[in-house]
């Protein structure tokens, strides 16, 4: 089941719980060190991070009033983190106490919506604790409990929405960091475990009201990377930060409910996975993001529809890549859509199939492919050239299907490809070849006339048109290779097809 996605105050929120990550030269490890540590490299996120009064005395650093502001890709957030404390202790680690309660508000306009957020965070039992071995700094982070409230209002200029609030309790945090390694002294990494993480949230509109949770447990999560170069110039989006890494985030079983009414009539969905996984990967040249899970099963009651819909999955798995950096040279790109083994409940077939024409075979659907492309644009780095950009992102340099499958009621489609594309065009001109098979297609055909969704004579123009560019290979068998010539021709098995 797919984890759901969402969108607290960028930046100076996340910073509530990232207030330990720097890169550094050390020496002794001292109060003070740690605080000139967290300023630079809040200044890489493109904010200010400071206090109204430093205070350091007897090994203690007391700062009061801690704040941190940052303006990125429109969004202005503001944290006031209150006093914050370091002690060091005789061993040589340092203590370091945060308040119980913090809060970061932000405001970002979009399409003419103004959207104000205001994130809390409440621990119980907070321990972190900086310490070095050898060149490393190592910052290790326990809770009991951290819970992180995000409200929402919106404005689109006509009156404000009320306040929507979004409530995720972490149970049992523990967390390693550790800084300081590699060639340059500029690696990182982090890993943690949480025992139980629940998110939850309800949704009104008049007299209408749906509540959402979702539950995951034992989540488990491995970063690296290495932060470059400090940025020189205003800090307008990702590109610029120069911090490089790749991770995952896995956890071992998730439950999720949707219950409530809407204006069509009541609204109950209830589902659960086996396990799941997020995975990014911050390079120069692409951010690439995948979510996936394993052992999907879905019961949704939906308005408007008059029976439960009942169904289970094996994998489901999306991933993108997308170029990021300047723009002018060659980056990669890729797409990865996946869904194994979706089935239905004999009862949602009947309403379409209550003759059993179709075979029930659980239904597959992979599309992978990857690519080069030239942007015009830095997608992540130029937020106003994105808001002025009238025409496409980029231009395909070259475009590699990997695999293309698609299993359904007893037909098989399979394709591979790899085309280039020499010629920058309105409309791009691909040079190369592209592969399909099709097994029990005409099959299918015949079946679905049977049903009396397509008439006979549409089905036998089909079957004209499939054998016209594709060539027989066995008993309901196809095969095709699509060629794309220089100058936009097209043939099939070398018959023109433009």
């Amino acid at each position: 089941m797919l984890k759901p996605i969402i969108a607290f105050p960028k930046l100076a929120g996340a910073a509530a719980i990232v207030l330990t990550t720097a890169p550094a030269a050390f020496a002794d490890l001292q109060a003070t060190a740690i605080w000139e540590d967290w300023q630079d490299v809040y200044n890489r996120f493109g904010g200010t991070l400071g206090a109204e009064s430093v205070d350091y005395s007897d090994g203690t650093l007391t700062l009061d009033g801690v704040t941190y502001r940052t303006e990125l890709g429109g969004t202005v957030s503001a944290a006031s983190y209150g006093t914050i404390k370091m002690v060091e202790q005789a061993d040589g680690s340092v203590v370091i106490e945060i308040p119980a309660e913090m809060e970061t508000d932000s405001t970002s306009v979009t399409d003419g919506v103004e959207v104000e957020q205001t994130m809390r965070l409440r621990h119980a039992d907070l321990s972190i604790v900086a310490r070095e071995d050898g060149g490393e700094r190592i910052y290790d982070i326990a809770a009991d409990t951290m819970t992180i409230e995000v409200d929402t209002v919106l404005d689109a200029g006509d009156g404000t929405t009320d306040p929507n609030t979004v409530t995720m309790r972490l149970d049992g945090l523990e967390s390693v960091y550790r800084s300081g390694f590699g060639p340059d002294g500029q690696g990182f990494a982090q890993t943690y475990a949480v025992d139980g993480v629940d998110i939850g949230s309800t949704f009104a509109n008049g007299d209408d009201e749906v509540t959402f949770s979702y539950a995951m447990t034992g989540v488990r999560s491995e970063f690296d990377g290495t932060y470059g170069e400090v940025p020189t110039g205003p800090v307008l989006g990702l590109s610029d930060m120069n911090i490089f890494y790749d991770g995952s985030i896995d956890h071992s079983g998730s439950t999720l409910t949707v219950a409530g009414t809407t204006p069509d009539g009541p609204l109950d969905i209830a589902g659960t996975s086996e396990s799941g996984t997020i995975e990014l990967d911050m390079s120069r040249d692409a951010l690439t993001y995948a979510l996936g899970s394993v052992g999907g099963q879905i019961t949704a009651q939906v308005p408007g529809f008059p029976l439960p819909v009942d169904v289970s999955m094996q994998e489901v798995r999306s991933a993108f890549t997308l170029p990021i950096g300047a723009p002018g040279s060659e980056k990669p790109f890729g797409l990865q859509i996946i869904l194994r083994e979706l089935a239905l409940d004999e009862t949602l077939w009947g309403l379409f199939d209550p003759t059993g024409q179709l075979p029930r075979d659980p239904a597959t659907v992979v599309v992978d492919m990857d690519g080069t492309a030239v942007m015009n644009v830095d997608m992540f780095g130029d937020p106003d050239a994105m808001a002025a950009m009238t025409g496409p992102p980029g231009s395909l340099k070259t475009l590699t299907l990997n695999q293309l499958l698609v299993t359904l009621a007893g037909a098989e489609l399979r394709g591979t490809g790899d085309v280039d594309f020499p010629e920058e065009t309105i409309i791009p001109e691909p040079v190369g070849t592209v592969e399909l098979a099709l097994d029990g297609g005409f099959a299918l055909i015949d079946r679905i006339v049977a049903l009396g969704f397509i008439p006979a004579e549409q089905a036998a123009f089909v079957k004209g048109m499939a054998g016209a560019v594709a060539r027989p290979v066995g008993d309901d068998q196809l095969e095709s290779t699509i060629e794309f010539t220089p100058g936009g021709g097209i043939t099939a098995n070398g018959m023109p097809l433009k």
